[in-house]
């Protein structure tokens, strides 16, 4: 799969899609159970994942069928209301593992929680699923690895695939760009104002301790300035109608700038969580899974 991401990566020019998505087909895995496996059947796997002294709680879904699968990362948002599992069972259905775990510091997970340690978690869960011993247990090609992420998720997500050039391709849904919280004094204090009341899962750190973390980070966490490094990969960028909408643009703008040359933006009308559009993220999201397997 490498070689084939590679190969669309380094097509002539850059191309966008922005589709209505009322004119966009419903991939089956969306919505049709798929012939199942009865040797190998899909199943959902509890495991730990270790990191910097912590077993992380995680879980993996993994597809039907006994060889081995390209294999999602999926990285929840920040505390992580919304796991996406929805977009999981999608995910799953289309022939690909999903691994989801919980950071240090967040859900119960022991250890203390920061965004500096999230960074950490996700190398280390990534490590955890390229090693030999575990990409044979669970059925893991660690040739096909895919990031993605929604919100805090998506930062995570680009960071990762920023800085590790073997991740094959990754998808930012509504991603904060933690370099940029603090830039507008009005828009800072609406969102400390909001996290103030969302990090009950939290341990060990508090709204302000997270956004003062992020502006001694604010130049190497300003996702935008990761475009040359993401360029040369299938990169996938899903905006909500959100604070984060302004951001991905310009990540969008940049990606441009710097010849990607296989990006595809979606833009969707709904809130954060795209509470009202999951059936229609699901499908951009696979229909992208699609395209990378061809």
């Amino acid at each position: 799969m490498q070689k084939r991401l590679m190969a669309l990566a380094l097509l002539g020019s850059a191309w966008v899609a922005i589709q209505p998505l009322g004119a966009q087909q419903i991939p089956a895995a969306v919505t049709v159970d798929p012939v199942v496996d009865k040797q190998f059947p899909p199943t959902l796997a509890p495991l730990t994942i270790p990191s910097h002294g912590v077993e992380m709680d995680a879980c993996i879904y993994l597809a039907s069928g006994g060889n081995s699968h390209g294999t999602v990362m999926l990285l929840h948002g920040l505390p992580g209301y919304e796991t996406s599992g929805d977009l999981a069972q999608s995910i799953r259905r289309a022939g690909w593992n999903v691994l989801l775990f919980h950071y240090r510091g967040t859900w119960g997970t022991a250890g203390t929680f920061s965004q500096s340690s999230a960074i950490e978690d996700v190398a280390e869960a990534v490590r955890f699923l390229r090693d030999p011993a575990n990409a044979a247990k669970y059925r893991i090609d660690p040739r096909q690895m895919v990031v993605i992420g929604h919100s805090f998720g998506g930062f995570l997500a680009g960071y990762e695939a920023s800085h590790d050039p073997d991740i094959g391709a990754v998808g930012m849904i509504a991603a904060v760009n933690l370099g940029k919280i603090n830039a507008d004094p009005k828009e800072r204090e609406a969102r400390l104002k909001r996290w103030e009341t969302q990090l009950h899962p939290i341990r060990g750190a508090t709204a302000s301790s997270l956004f003062a973390e992020a502006e001694r980070h604010a130049k190497d966490w300003d996702y935008v300035q990761w475009a040359a490094a993401l360029r040369a990969r299938p990169v996938l960028l899903v905006e909500a109608d959100d604070q984060n909408h302004a951001d991905m643009e310009a990540l969008a703008s940049a990606l441009r700038q710097k010849g990607s040359a296989n990006m595809e933006q979606r833009a969707v009308a709904t809130d954060h969580s795209f509470s009202d559009h999951r059936i229609a993220l699901q499908a951009i999201v696979i229909d992208w899974l699609q395209k990378l397997q061809r």
